[in-house]
C-alpha cells in the first residue's frame, strides 16, 4: 500500500473514531448504532467494518486513544529524571490532549453516572492504573507535607475534577459565561490556572 494510501486510511481511521467518541459521550455504548457512528463520517456500516470489527473494539480504541497519553504523562511523572516543574507541564499537556478529544471528558463522566459493568472496565483498566501513578507522583511531590495520607486519594480526584470537568461541563460553562472554553485564548487561561493551582496545593517538587 502506498504512502498517501496509508496516510488516507489512518485519516478514515482518526474520523471514525472522533466519531465514536461523540456518539458515545452522548449515548454511552448501548445507545450507538454502529450506522451513527459510519453516518458521521460519511460511510455506511459495512464499510466502517473495513476498519473496525465492531462496536466494542471501537469502543475500546477510543478509550485506548483517549486514555493512554494520560496514563504515560502521569507514569512520566514518577520517573527520577522528572523535573521540578514536571507537575505542571504534565497538567498542560492534559489539558492540550483533552481540548483534541472534548469528548473523551463527558464520555467517562456518562460512565460513572451510569454505574455497571462499563465503568467497572474503564476502571479497573484505566483509572486504577492513573489513580495508583498519580498516588506514587503526589508522593514524589511531597504532598504528604501539607496532606495527609487519608487526604491524597482527595486531592487526587480534586485534580481529576479540575482538568476533567473543564471539558466535562464546556457546553454548560459556555451558555453561563458567554465563552468558549475550548478556544485557544479560554485554554491559555485553564493552563495558566492550573498551575497557579498546583503550586498552591502541593510543595515544590525537587527536581533536576
Amino acid at each position: 500500500m502506498s504512502t498517501a494510501a496509508n496516510s488516507d486510511v489512518k485519516s478514515t481511521r482518526q474520523r471514525i473514531l472522533d466519531s465514536a467518541e461523540h456518539l458515545f459521550a452522548d449515548k454511552g455504548l448501548a445507545g450507538t448504532a454502529v450506522r451513527d457512528i459510519a453516518a458521521g463520517v460519511g460511510l455506511n456500516a459495512a464499510s466502517l467494518y473495513n476498519h473496525f470489527a465492531g462496536k466494542e473494539e471501537l469502543y475500546e480504541a477510543v478509550l485506548e486513544r483517549g486514555l493512554r497519553p494520560i496514563l504515560e504523562l502521569v507514569s512520566e511523572l514518577v520517573s527520577e529524571e522528572s523535573p521540578a516543574d514536571a507537575d505542571e507541564r504534565a497538567l498542560d499537556r492534559v489539558v492540550l490532549h483533552l481540548a483534541q478529544h472534548p469528548n473523551l471528558a463527558k464520555l467517562v463522566q456518562y460512565e460513572a453516572l451510569a454505574g455497571g459493568e462499563r465503568l467497572v472496565r474503564i476502571g479497573g483498566r484505566w483509572l486504577e492504573p492513573i489513580y495508583s501513578r498519580g498516588l506514587e507522583a503526589l508522593s514524589k511531590s511531597k504532598a504528604e507535607e501539607r496532606w495527609t495520607p487519608e487526604e491524597l486519594p482527595l486531592l487526587l480526584v480534586a485534580f481529576q475534577n479540575l482538568v476533567l470537568g473543564y471539558f466535562a461541563m464546556a457546553p454548560l460553562m459556555q451558555q453561563a459565561f458567554g465563552l468558549d472554553p475550548t478556544s485557544d485564548e479560554a485554554l491559555q487561561r485553564q493552563m495558566s490556572f492550573l498551575r497557579k493551582a498546583t503550586r498552591l496545593l502541593l510543595p515544590p517538587r525537587e527536581g533536576l
